[in-house]
């Protein structure tokens, strides 16, 4: 239940429209700012998945997670506009090695940052 109400949280913060007035890089960062927050959630879910006892995620994975958070957000800088296909990409990876029982707890926010970098231009 808590992890649901977190998550309608997150989703309901995420989907705020872009204000009309943006000009085309004011509404890059906006949309760019929308998905690190979306990261940031993945990425903290994940570790305090790991942090429960039981486990819900394996410390391999929540590793695997912050790696590719941290290597997200570098790619977002050096590349420019082309930054969300590799964004995609490594996620689709990330999620390839989850187990069921991982892609469960995670699934809710996986989707929101698929979302998210779905909506990048």
């Amino acid at each position: 239940m808590r992890y649901l109400v977190i998550v309608a949280l997150v989703v309901s913060a995420a989907c705020a429209s872009a204000p009309p007035t943006l000009s085309p890089v004011g509404l890059r960062a906006f949309t760019q700012t929308r998905v690190v927050k979306g990261l940031d959630a993945f990425r903290d879910v994940a570790i305090a998945a790991a942090d429960q006892q039981p486990p819900l995620v394996s410390r391999a994975v929540t590793n695997t997670i912050v790696d590719y958070h941290q290597a997200t957000l570098q790619t977002m800088t050096a590349l420019g506009s082309s930054w969300a296909t590799v964004a995609r990409t490594g996620l689709d990876a990330v999620t390839a090695t989850l187990t069921p029982a991982e892609q469960a707890v995670l699934a809710p926010y996986v989707a929101l940052v698929k979302t998210l970098l779905a909506e990048v231009q």
